[in-house]
């Protein structure tokens, strides 16, 4: 029998981490067959008892820290008659909060309508960062933070033979909840003196998080048809997004200064160094977008196919926000709260339109080798308004009071850019064994842009931030490479292929705006080897390598360009498949990463003293960026009997490239984190209609980075039921 690679687990969201939450397939063990149910139900649970960090457990896996029950998978399928079907899907999983209802019926040569709605979870940590020097560490007080996505959606399609085809579909999604921001706050509790410049005590590693209220709605209707050799295609898109999405957060919490200030080199504790500020954030879109596209396919004869497209997109965005903050002053009567606001009432509204057209030709020439081609044109108009209120806050340290200052700002811009893109692409298959292939694309865009940054709405434009600006981008991606069997077990896949990209803003005019540009250039080479031994082994190796290097300058009139980013990358994976028996099967997986980003490091060198200012290095703000990280797994399946399956996996990650040295200086990022599971699963047939499976493991995750806080261990369970309707 053979049973098939399926997911004991279906909820969604479920990455690499969720197979170590037992939610790993069974591999295609060869067996007697399990039936293949045409409708059934799927009862299943899963019961953690983690120890540890129950919020970074349901991140990493995205399964619930406290478990989860319910209808994994239901399918059931009916014919009512000979031309008309009924198919329902669905499944309920409380604890993930993952739900699937999904109805279609069919009726041949008429069309079909589906409608349906799902439902899943995402969980997040509400965690920033660690200080590795004192061991600080300031979570959210609500660390366990998630987010609902959930879609509705409705379709219409009728089918009718040599008539045209109508497609109508509809459908409404939204995001709901809380997650976890990379804004992160400062803090000076870091156990750093305050007086010894130019060495900071700050650090930003207090959390944030955002409140998200998301929907987004789409209108789609098409018609398609063919008339002789050409196929027409209309379609017409309605969308709608609204948005009001707010991120809270607090910048040095529980810190207030004494009064009256002291002198910067007097030695103060962590919590007199600076003033709380707390703030919110809310940024609101409300955009409608109508589209219309037109495509046509001719095929003139089995060796040329022409392909036309052309579109119009026309959006419409406002957008509104708001930004208070309230600042603890020290003052002779205490410390005073103070409301300001970056920008109180902000509301502005921004039009753009897109014309896009299209020409392709697909031509195969002769027997062996096809070459598809086609030019893509795009004029891209856009223009902004926008209008806040800066508000200030003055405190008079003597008597407390507070005077506030609002300042009507305005602020526009207007975009005119126009691209031209070629592709290519060659296939190549003359020779018995060998193949080639190759293609390429360039982007080129060309615009002119203006603006006004925020001004006072009595003051002039051109005054305080008028700008000019000439701006081109130039994007390339060429590879070739060539697929080889050079004998009957080995065959060899290469591949070269080069990237990079030019971003050029030059200002013109009485008011020159910016005079930059950022060159980026990759360049790398894949290989894949697969080896059959023999009829039960087989070996899969990868290799891809990429050098990448970045240039900068800002000021393109006195600046020359100088080397800004070095990067290099391996990567190396193997695969083993074996087989050595009808009742066992055998599968390892290893891959190997090692990734390195530079910037000047290590050519910053010593800052020399000035001042009151210590000497102090330079690199030790710029280290690189270090992403090196193994991951393996190990998974073998066996017979027990006719009616049995049994499995076990292991897998295993680690990273190192977490670096506290810098910590003086700076915040050290990076990963160090190992990660080990380990399950053993069993199938059983308990009749031809009813089946079972059963999976129990452990899970042990351990972090550097977070200095500990965020590890997790203990056992899982798994335990399902399949029942045939």
């Amino acid at each position: 029998m053979k049973a098939n690679l399926s997911s004991l687990l279906r909820c969604t969201g479920l990455a690499a981490g969720a197979a170590l939450a037992l939610s790993g397939a069974y591999a295609a063990v060869p067996t007697d067959a399990f039936p293949n149910f045409d409708s059934y139900i799927k009862i299943s649970g899963q019961a953690p008892s983690v120890t540890g960090d129950g919020a970074a457990y349901a991140r990493r896996t995205q399964l619930s820290q406290d478990g989860g029950v319910g209808i994994e998978d239901l399918h059931y399928t009916k014919d009512l008659n000979k031309e008309t079907s009924v198919v329902v899907d669905g499944h309920a999983l409380a604890g993930s909060e993952d739900y699937l209802g999904v109805f279609k019926i069919t009726q041949t040569d008429v069309g079909s309508f589906e409608t349906g709605y799902k439902r899943f979870r995402t969980f997040y940590d509400g965690i920033g960062g660690f200080f590795p020097l004192n061991g600080a560490w300031m979570p959210l007080n609500n660390e366990d933070l998630h987010v609902d996505r959930g879609v509705f959606w409705a379709e219409l399609k009728v089918n009718r033979p040599n008539e045209p085809v109508f497609t109508l579909r509809y459908t409404n999604a939204e995001r709901t909840g809380t997650k976890d921001s990379t804004i992160w706050n400062d803090t000076d509790f870091t156990g750093l003196p305050n007086n010894n410049p130019p060495i900071s005590q700050v650090r930003k590693i207090v959390p944030s998080y955002i409140n998200l209220n998301e929907r987004h709605q789409t209108a789609e209707g098409s018609i398609k048809h063919t008339v002789g050799k050409t196929t027409f295609e209309l379609s017409l898109l309605g969308d709608t997004v609204k948005n009001l999405d707010t991120r809270y957060g607090t910048r040095f919490p529980g810190e207030a200064k004494p009064f009256p200030t002291p002198a910067s080199t007097v030695l103060l504790p962590a919590a007199q160094m600076n003033n709380q500020i707390q703030y919110s954030q809310a940024d609101g879109t409300d955009a409608r977008t109508f589209g219309v596209t037109g495509r046509t396919e001719t095929v003139f004869n089995d060796k040329v196919t022409l392909k036309l497209s052309a579109g119009y997109e026309n959006l419409n965005n406002d957008f509104s926000g708001d930004r208070p903050l309230f600042t603890v002053t020290p003052t002779a009567v205490g410390n005073v709260i103070a409301a300001t606001d970056n920008n109180l009432n902000l509301a502005g509204t921004s039009h753009e339109k897109v014309y896009t057209g299209i020409i392709a030709l697909d031509l195969k020439p002769f027997k062996d080798f096809t070459a598809d081609l086609a030019l893509k044109g795009q004029d891209k108009y856009t223009k902004s308004t926008g209008s806040l209120i800066s508000v200030t806050a003055a405190t008079n340290t003597t008597t407390g009071v507070v005077t506030i200052t609002q300042t009507p700002q305005l602020e526009y811009s207007r975009l005119k850019d126009h691209s031209l893109t070629p592709t290519l692409d060659l296939n190549y298959t003359h020779f018995k064994d060998v193949s080639f292939f190759a293609s390429g694309s360039k982007d080129v865009v060309n615009g002119d842009e203006y603006y006004a940054t925020p001004y006072a709405s009595t003051g002039s434009p051109a005054a305080s931030g008028l700008a000019f600006n000439d701006e081109s981008e130039s994007r390339s991606h060429y590879n070739a490479g060539a697929s080889w069997r050079a004998c009957q077990a080995v065959t060899l896949r290469g591949e070269v292929f080069y990237k990079d990209n030019v971003n050029h803003a030059v200002g013109y005019g009485i008011n020159a705006g910016n005079n930059y540009e950022l060159d980026t250039q990759f360049t790398g080479v894949k290989v894949t080897a697969t080896a059959k031994i023999n009829a039960q082994l087989t070996s899969t190796t990868r290799y891809i390598y990429q050098q990448g290097k970045a240039q900068v300058t800002g000021n393109l009139t006195t600046t020359p360009k100088y080397d800004s980013m070095d990067s290099k990358n391996h990567m190396i994976c193997e695969t083993i498949d074996w087989t050595p028996t009808a009742q066992f099967y055998f599968q390892a997986n290893v891959n190997l990463v090692f990734n390195t980003i530079s910037t000047i490091y290590p050519r910053a060198g010593i800052v020399p003293a000035a001042g009151t200012s210590i000497a102090w290095d330079a690199n030790g703000v710029v280290h690189n960026s270090d992403n090196d990280y193994i991951t393996a797994s190990f998974l073998a399946g066996a017979v027990v009997s006719k009616d049995d399956d049994l499995q076990f996996k292991v897998t295993y990650y680690e990273a190192n490239d977490y670096n506290p040295v810098i910590a003086l200086l700076s915040v050290p990022y990076g990963a160090a984190n190992k990660e080990f599971s380990a399950t053993v699963g069993v199938k059983h047939r308990f009749t031809n209609r009813i089946m079972g499976d059963a999976k129990v493991g452990y899970i042990d995750n351990k972090s550097d980075l977070t200095g500990g806080n965020t590890n997790f261990r203990g056992p899982v369970a798994y335990l399902s039921l399949t029942y045939a309707l």
